[in-house]
């Protein structure tokens, strides 16, 4: 069955997106963190602070440890009814043990159609490569450090002469997935230059680009350039400004189309689809769906999903919220499913409190919560 997307997902696209973006696309692509340790430390990094450095594993907003990770991987997918599963990290190839360990699990929970892609940073051997092949690995995304980007105008078809030392490394690991018949692209940011620094980076994304042109790899997503809270003093030692109300850096998106244009003008006949992935597009759409995906399956009697992707749910707040719960059943009659107490908190269906609240014993409030694992809170109201 072909994987429905929305028009937002093509509209800075060259043809269809790599399977995992449509997976991505529709909310249903589970995010995993195989470790925040990354061997090269590059400067527009967003990894938070918690993930970034450390060795640890989340599924979605899951942190997996201890002897129960599998099972908390498994029904982090399953709460969200997921269709496959991003890994990420860091650079997940550093444990391929691991990788392979999670992709097998995944695919032996969920079947074969489970989708895997991986985003690493390509430095690793062949023998880790047959490892994650072998347990079913579906899509690979190389994202070599910007520091040699412009060495792979050397590498591929028509090249120019030269000596690429560090990225051949590169091109003989993409070589050797594209064999093994993994799909195989890039993923890299559209980094703009520096206020004073000529086309230090420009110049390198258009060669990199040229490189999946000339090789005909089936895709590279170019990611707009994202300020987070720990790359933004970087950003703005370099000059960089926001987009706008957006995290996005001024200049990234425009460098990435005009980019793209110059390099399918050079290479007509490749078969390379280039895909831009905006930042108001992960927010609104890729995020936004699988918040929506999730709290439509996890919703309780008691909560209401929203088309933000959020839960909707009425607390009390009072002293005795065992007595208090008795009370609505007992002498209000409010059936058991549309209340609970958790923690020493009772909520209960909305629509009950707007009802009758002001007549027990207690502060009413409408909370939204996300329906992520942790149930963040995005708001509370009195009722």
């Amino acid at each position: 069955m072909p994987i429905r997307f929305s028009r937002e997902l093509t509209r800075y696209s060259t043809g269809y997106p790599p399977k995992g973006c449509r997976y991505c696309d529709r909310g249903s692509k589970m995010v995993l963190y195989i470790t925040g340790i990354c061997a090269e430390d590059c400067f527009y990094c967003p990894l938070s602070e918690e993930k970034k450095g450390k060795d640890v594993m989340f599924a979605n907003e899951r942190r997996l440890e201890g002897d129960g990770w599998k099972e908390g991987l498994l029904e982090e997918a399953r709460r969200m009814g997921a269709l496959g599963t991003g890994i990420t990290g860091g650079d997940p190839m550093l444990f391929p043990e691991r990788t392979s360990e999670v992709i097998g699990i995944l695919k032996s929970e969920f079947g074969k159609r489970h989708h895997v892609h991986l985003y690493t940073t390509g430095r690793f051997d062949v023998d880790a490569l047959e490892r994650v092949g072998n347990a079913g690995l579906d899509e690979i995304r190389f994202h070599p450090p910007i520091a040699i980007w412009k060495q792979f105008r050397f590498l591929g078809r028509d090249a120019a002469e030269g000596d690429p030392i560090e990225a051949s490394a590169y091109h003989n690991i993409i070589f050797e997935a594209r064999r093994r018949n993994i799909s195989t692209g890039l993923e890299v940011p559209s980094v703009v230059d520096p206020a004073s620094g000529g086309n230090l980076y420009s110049e390198g994304l258009h060669v990199i680009l040229d490189y999946a042109a000339r090789e005909g790899l089936e895709f590279v997503n170019v990611n707009e350039l994202e300020a987070s809270h720990t790359n933004m003093v970087k950003f703005s030692r370099l000059g960089y400004s926001l987009a706008g109300d957006s995290m996005a850096v001024e200049g990234s998106l425009e460098l990435a189309v005009r980019t793209i244009g110059k390099v399918r003008n050079a290479n007509p006949d490749s078969p390379t689809v280039f895909h831009i992935c905006t930042s108001s597009y992960k927010d609104s759409v890729q995020l936004r769906k699988r918040l929506i995906r999730t709290a439509k399956r996890v919703a309780r009697p008691f909560e209401i999903p929203t088309e933000d992707g959020t839960l909707l749910r009425g607390l009390v707040e009072c002293s005795d919220p065992q007595g208090v719960a008795r009370i609505l059943m007992e002498e209000f009659g409010v059936p058991g499913e549309l209340l609970s107490v958790e923690n020493g908190t009772l909520f209960v269906a909305p629509w009950v409190l707007e009802d009758i609240g002001s007549r027990i014993d207690g502060v009413c409030y409408l909370s939204e919560v996300y329906p992520t694992w942790d149930g963040l809170e995005v708001e509370r109201s009195v009722i």
